[in-house]
C-alpha cells in the first residue's frame, strides 16, 4: 500500500481525483504548509510539497518529475490585496498555508520595490466585516475566491505568480511532488503520471464534483483548472524551481543551496 498525500485545495484536484479508486493507493490531505512533516516522518512515500521545502526539509528529498502545481502567469489565487499602492506597502499579514507564496512574496518586492517587507501572520477571518483587518495581506488558496475582499476596500492587487513571469519570463511553480532521498516508489510514479493525463481530460466532471463544495462559481472553476494552472514538470518549469532556488537563497530565505535531486526509478 502506498501513502500519497496532497494539499486540500481545488488546485490539487487535476493531479489526484481518482487516486482513491487505485488499487494499493491511500490519498491523505492537508494544508500545504504541513505535508512535509508527513513526508519526512515516513507517513506517506509521495507528498505534494511546496517547492521550497525541498531545500528547507531536514532530510534529503527528491523530486518525482510526475506532475506539479504552477502557472504561466497570473494565479488568480496567490494575491497581495492591499488598501494602499503596493509601492508604498511596509508590512504584509500573511496567510502561512504556502512556504512557497511567501518566500515568492519576499521575491517579488525585494525585485519590484527594492525591499522586503515585514511580514506578519494573518489571524483574521472576517476580512471584510472587520474594521481591524489588515491594510495589506497575502491570501492563497480557495479561500481567495470564497472570501476575496472587497475591491472597494482593497483596491490595490498583485498576483505573484504573473509578477514573476513579468520578472523572469519562466512559468512558477508552487508545489511537486516529492519523495525521501533513496526511497523506492515501484510503479507509484506511473500511477501518478497516468492519474494526471485521465484528468486532465476531466475538467468539467472535476469542477461538479468539487468546486461547489469549495466555494468556487463553475465557470471560473472551469477556467482555473482548464486553462489558468499548469500540471506538468518539464524543462522550463524545472529551470524555474532552481532559480527560484537561488533566490531565495541570495534574500537569506534558505540557508543553503541544495542541488536539485530527480527520482531515478531504474
Amino acid at each position: 500500500m502506498h501513502t500519497v498525500a496532497a494539499v486540500s485545495f481545488l488546485n490539487a484536484s487535476p493531479l489526484i481525483d481518482g487516486l482513491e479508486e487505485e488499487p494499493e493507493i491511500r490519498l491523505v490531505t492537508d494544508v500545504p504548509s504541513r505535508l512535509l512533516e508527513t513526508l519526512i516522518l515516513g507517513r506517506a512515500d509521495v507528498a505534494l510539497c511546496p517547492v521550497i521545502d525541498f531545500q528547507r526539509s531536514t532530510e534529503e528529498l527528491c523530486i518525482v518529475p510526475v506532475g506539479a502545481i504552477g502557472s504561466d502567469g497570473p494565479t488568480l489565487t496567490v494575491r497581495v490585496f492591499s488598501r494602499k499602492p503596493m509601492e508604498n506597502v511596509r508590512r504584509i499579514h500573511v496567510d502561512g498555508d504556502s512556504h512557497t507564496s511567501v518566500a515568492l512574496l519576499e521575491i517579488v518586492f525585494a525585485e519590484l520595490f527594492g525591499r522586503t517587507p515585514e511580514l506578519c501572520a494573518l489571524e483574521s477571518t472576517d476580512l471584510n466585516g472587520s474594521d481591524d483587518a489588515p491594510t495589506t495581506m497575502l491570501l492563497i488558496g480557495d479561500k481567495v475566491v470564497r472570501d476575496e475582499p472587497d475591491p472597494s476596500r482593497y483596491p490595490h492587487q498583485l498576483d505573484l505568480g504573473e509578477a514573476w513571469k513579468e520578472l523572469t519570463g519562466l512559468p512558477f511553480v508552487f508545489a511537486c511532488w516529492m519523495a525521501r532521498a533513496d526511497h523506492a516508489l515501484g510503479n507509484l510514479p506511473e500511477v501518478l503520471v497516468r492519474r494526471r493525463h485521465i484528468n486532465r481530460h476531466r475538467t468539467a466532471e472535476i469542477v461538479a464534483a468539487h468546486g461547489k463544495a469549495s466555494g468556487w462559481p463553475r465557470d471560473l472553476a472551469d477556467e482555473y483548472l482548464g486553462r489558468i494552472l499548469r500540471y506538468e514538470l518539464g524543462a522550463h518549469e524545472l529551470e524555474s524551481v532552481e532559480l527560484f532556488w537561488s533566490k531565495c537563497h541570495d534574500l537569506g530565505l534558505i540557508d543553503r543551496l541544495r542541488p536539485m535531486r530527480i527520482y531515478d526509478n531504474s
